[in-house]
């Protein structure tokens, strides 16, 4: 029997001057970290894809947020597409600048102890604290 193909994931900025090409994306998580808050105002929601696997086209503005990560944005339009800690094998793209979705789920919620209490999670998803090992991978 062969291999299922691999699964490619196309995406876009607003003004479409950036765009990328993932492979074998991860089902999308839910980030509620203050870093994620004070990037968008609110939570993400996010796939990972192993840094190999995806390919960048335009002019992304890497901005740092922290001594360990950073965030990517779109130099023309500004739309943030992707969150990224170099020393992790992952990139996280931002699940609203994907194309087309299809078959890819929600997971689950990472960072819920960072959640600020004036909304509610009750979609029955599985919630964790910080981050679980592999998140973003599976």
């Amino acid at each position: 029997m062969a291999a299922d193909a691999p699964k490619i994931y196309t995406g876009k900025c607003l003004c479409g001057d950036v765009t990328f090409t993932a492979q074998d994306m991860s089902d999308i998580w839910y980030c509620h970290c203050t870093q994620c808050q004070h990037l968008t105002g609110l939570y993400i929601a996010a796939a990972g894809v192993e840094r190999d696997k995806l390919t960048i086209k335009g002019d992304v503005n890497w901005l740092p947020i922290s001594d360990r990560s950073r965030s990517g944005h779109c130099n023309s339009c500004g739309s943030y597409l992707f969150w990224d800690m170099p020393s992790r094998p992952t990139v996280s793209v931002l699940a609203g600048n994907i194309d087309n979705t299809k078959g890819l789920k929600v997971k689950g919620h990472i960072f819920v102890s960072e959640k600020p209490d004036y909304y509610e999670i009750t979609d029955g998803l599985p919630q964790y604290e910080t981050y679980p090992e592999g998140a973003l991978r599976t």
